[in-house]
């Protein structure tokens, strides 16, 4: 399943510090496949494949819920354009 999420970040310098040191080991069953910041790296919206809602959430917010709002949308993939394949 495919998910947008756009993050509102209060501490950008912490997050970004954290997102560089998560991504290269993601959980099993978890990928990322764009990362779309503002200039100023306190808005952000990621395109995001996990396996659930669940699993991708547990991911973001154990890691970045203190310095980020991070709001979840499920991608319609019938209707999506621009998916990886």
């Amino acid at each position: 399943m495919f998910f947008a999420v756009k993050h509102t970040i209060s501490n950008p310098g912490e997050f970004w510090t954290r997102a560089q040191a998560a991504l290269p080991n993601l959980p099993e069953g978890i990928k990322i496949h764009s990362v779309l910041p503002n200039a100023a790296g306190d808005d952000a919206v990621c395109v995001w494949e996990a396996n659930d809602l669940e699993h991708i959430t547990s991911f973001l917010e154990t890691n970045t819920g203190d310095v980020s709002h991070n709001h979840y949308i499920v991608v319609n993939d019938a209707t999506a354009m621009g998916l990886p394949k």
